[in-house]
């Protein structure tokens, strides 16, 4: 729990508008030739004793004036800032990499790949462990990273996989909230399930005669709902004096953010339907969008949160995040200068978390 009652009203950090989107792209640096090396450009590490392919977390880039357009052109974010600062953000972005899961002797025909876009070392630590039910159960990496320049260490995931046995692999979406957004239509782009790179042109994934079946995203599961009532609920002292937010990170477009919205609405129903809180409401950040719309969104979030403080009311906010850093730090710093209670946790530290995915694994598995 944590308690934010900041005297500051300050205002965003000047590059926390390169969003969690900038927190987290990447353009990993491989060193030359080593075990898993193919036609992406790039040589994988070696695994190592805790299952990571991964020369270092602290990854620095310099891109040239061609990737620099290639960004540019597809993200519209990237289009308010100069050069230097793109090159700055990327230079503070972890890596896109792979964390393999399970015991490296567990072989089975159905593999397990995780895409969670990744946070940073503690954060996909804890996202590991979590996984360890499934990993236990079927062969199963973790992909870390939004792939959004470099899909070789979604190749490695998969090569590895094959290697246990694995014919048909299920690609779990960890943490997306909907099909309304890019980072999905990327991954499905990936492994040429039907959509177009919504970022650059990275290689598709190569695996002849292998399967290849996604799960739907949270969405607006009764679990998630759950996991959202239950953390708003252990940093509650008075619900019928506290205002409940439920902040999700959210698309970068519009035309993405309204259906979007109007599917995870239903955890805020659900859990105003239980008539505890004085109100719930629900709003995305759009924390990749470019910065009059995700302004936008920060102003309608303080104010509710002020008038509710004006009004005499506790508020709390629930964020809607699988990790437990990541778009959490970006709401402290949206919301300084604000009295409320933050029930920070990623959705990942709630016991029912893997209960829900190993759930959508189990009904994919079923399906086949």
């Amino acid at each position: 729990m944590k308690q934010i009652k900041s005297l500051q009203t300050g205002s965003a950090l000047s590059l926390m508008s390169a969003l969690l989107l900038a927190s987290t792209l990447t353009f990993s640096v491989l060193t030359s030739a080593q075990e898993h090396q193919h036609d992406h450009g790039a040589a994988i590490p070696d695994m190592d004793a805790d299952g990571k392919r991964l020369e270092t977390y602290q990854v620095r880039h310099d891109m040239d004036e061609e990737a620099l357009a290639a960004l540019r052109a597809k993200i519209a974010l990237y289009r308010g800032m100069t050069d230097r600062e793109v090159n700055m953000n990327m230079s503070g972005m972890g890596p896109n990499y792979e964390w393999y899961a399970s015991d490296v002797g567990l072989n089975g025909d159905v593999g397990v790949l995780i895409l969670s876009h990744g946070v940073g070392e503690n954060s996909d630590r804890m996202m590991k462990e979590a996984m360890t039910p499934i990993a236990s159960e079927q062969p199963t990496a973790i992909g870390f990273g939004m792939a959004m320049m470099s899909s070789s260490h979604l190749q490695s995931a998969v090569d590895d996989l094959i290697e246990r046995g694995a014919s048909t692999i299920i690609l779990v979406q960890n943490g997306v909230t909907t099909e309304y957004n890019s980072l999905t239509r990327q991954w499905k782009y990936i492994f040429d399930l039907g959509e177009e790179a919504t970022y650059l042109e990275v290689p598709q994934v190569k695996a002849e005669d292998v399967r290849f079946v996604m799960t739907p995203p949270l969405g607006d599961h009764p679990i998630i709902t759950e996991i959202l009532y239950d953390h708003a609920k252990e940093v509650s002292k008075n619900p019928s004096n506290e205002f409940l937010v439920i902040v999700g990170h959210g698309p970068e477009d519009i035309e993405d953010n309204v259906p979007d919205l109007e599917t995870i609405s239903m955890h805020a129903d659900r859990i105003r339907a239980k008539n505890e809180f004085v109100d719930v409401k629900i709003i995305n950040l759009q924390d990749d969008a470019i910065p009059p719309i995700r302004k936008s969104n920060v102003k309608k979030l303080r104010r509710w949160i002020k008038k509710a403080d004006d009004d005499g009311l506790d508020v709390i906010v629930v964020a809607i995040a699988a990790a437990s850093h990541g778009v959490q730090q970006h709401i402290i710093q949206d919301l300084r200068g604000l009295n409320y209670t933050f029930a920070e946790k990623g959705m990942s530290e709630h016991p029912r978390f893997i209960e829900f995915l190993e759930e959508q694994v189990n009904e994919t598995i079923a399906g086949l």
